[in-house]
């Protein structure tokens, strides 16, 4: 079994949660200046490098601040007064769902660390590159064009019209699965989960054979940590798009947090074999598996592999430390204790 130390600092590689506000340390009873900080990725774990930039409105509309991301997808604003009223954070990249999100810094000091998960929005596809899921074919002229405006919307970032136009397509035909996930991403970046996952839920139950429904919703039920039902619904899921390799990146985050690391390691090997080309983050993900299981040799090779693709990635520093850990420990095959075998200390 894991020691105390190794699940501490196993705890955060997989990250289900789509904005996590962490690092607020003391309460403070008169105006001071706090300093925001954190990186943006993509739903996939993957930084994104360029093109995303972060705004910190009052809640009156009024900039306090905006700043680009560095390579490292990081960020960090210097200087807001924590006794205002709760701020605006806002985020937006090229080809991503932007995100809307409160952030009350009234008790806060130092340094508020946070995560930003940007979700993609795929590209429109002409009809001859994709087959169209079911409900694509079955909506109505207004309601693919009011779905196209809402496509474009989001493209350029422009939020409200983005909620109005898909708005619009599921209220001319409510189940136009693909308009009902487009429109559960805005409702997401405007925290209105509720009516979210009604959407997808509609989305679903209309087009059972549309995995973007399936794989959005089991998303966002990670978020909630409602892992159960996050775990029935991507195995339905499943049986329907036995080959959608986001189903089962979706259902091992779930049955990782409900503690059935052997499952969630056998599916997150199921995303790489399913995906050559799946995000670097899961050789960490399958690695944080393994160790949970006791099984160091597997851990460090997946930990390995992933510092090799990432030495400077999202989840670098806690790889290394687990690396560093596992060297020092007993667990290790002595093939492995030869110096030339080793992982050096910056990969």
């Amino acid at each position: 079994m894991p020691s105390a130390r190794t699940e501490h600092l196993t705890r955060n590689i997989v990250a289900v949660v789509c904005f996590a506000a962490a690092g607020i340390l003391t309460q403070a009873q008169e105006l001071h200046r706090v300093s925001v900080a954190g990186e943006v990725t993509t739903e996939r774990d993957q930084i994104i490098s360029s093109g995303a930039s972060v705004t910190v409105e009052r809640a009156d509309g009024v900039p306090m601040a905006q700043q680009p991301v560095d390579s490292q997808g990081r960020f960090q604003i210097d200087n807001l007064p924590s006794g205002q009223k709760p701020y605006r954070l806002m985020v937006k990249a090229e080809g991503y769902y932007p995100i809307q999100q409160e952030l009350d810094l009234r008790s806060a000091a130092g340094t508020v660390e946070i995560h930003v998960v940007l979700t993609s929005v795929s590209k429109m596809k002409q009809p001859d590159e994709s087959l169209p899921a079911l409900t694509d074919l079955s909506a109505p002229h207004n309601a693919r064009k009011a779905f196209e405006k809402g496509m474009r919307a989001l493209q350029m970032h422009q939020l409200p019209d983005a909620r109005r136009n898909l708005s619009e397509a599921v209220a001319d035909y409510p189940c136009y699965a693909r308009a009902q996930t487009a429109l559960a991403s805005v409702l997401i970046a405007k925290r209105d989960l509720t009516a979210a996952e009604g959407g997808l839920r509609k989305a679903i139950q209309c087009d059972p054979g549309f995995p973007d429904g399936f794989a959005s919703l089991g998303r966002l039920l990670n978020s909630e940590k409602k892992f159960a039902e996050s775990e029935q619904v991507l195995q339905q899921g499943l049986r329907l798009s036995p080959n959608s390799w986001e189903l089962y990146d979706q259902l091992a985050a779930a049955h990782h947090n409900l503690g059935s690391y052997s499952q969630a390691a056998e599916e997150w090997m199921h995303v790489m074999a399913l995906n050559p080309q799946a995000p670097t983050e899961v050789h960490a993900k399958l690695a944080a598996a393994y160790l949970q299981q006791g099984n160091s040799e597997k851990a460090y090779t997946e930990f390995r592999a992933y510092l090799r693709a990432e030495p400077e990635g999202r989840f670098a520093a806690q790889a290394k430390r687990l690396v560093q850990y596992i060297e020092s420990s007993d667990a290790l095959h002595p093939q492995w204790d030869e110096p030339a075998q080793r992982v050096p200390q910056e990969p």
